[in-house]
């Protein structure tokens, strides 16, 4: 079989991976959060339950209507994932 690709990395790694599993008001919600090594800071968000992932930061966690694009959430459920993930980034 030949190769119709040229790869420009091919890399296997290790990451710790935290998972949180919480209660809000509203619903239960379940995350993956992984360190971004090219972002320091950031980290890689997994919504468990939709399949969405986003690359946040503190920083990133005020501006308007991105956690609700994201992880395709009404208002108030993005308002309660942006105080918990105040928290734990």
């Amino acid at each position: 079989m030949s190769n119709h690709f040229e790869f420009l990395k091919d890399e296997t790694v290790t990451r710790e991976i935290r998972y949180i599993s919480f209660m809000s008001s509203l619903k239960r919600y379940d995350f993956a959060f992984m360190k971004n090594e090219e972002n320091p800071g950031k980290y890689t968000v997994i919504n468990l339950q939709k399949n969405r992932f986003a690359v946040l930061g503190k920083d990133d966690l005020s501006k308007k209507g991105d956690i609700e694009h994201t992880f395709h959430e009404s208002q108030m459920e993005a308002d309660e994932i942006r105080k918990f993930l105040k928290e734990v980034l």
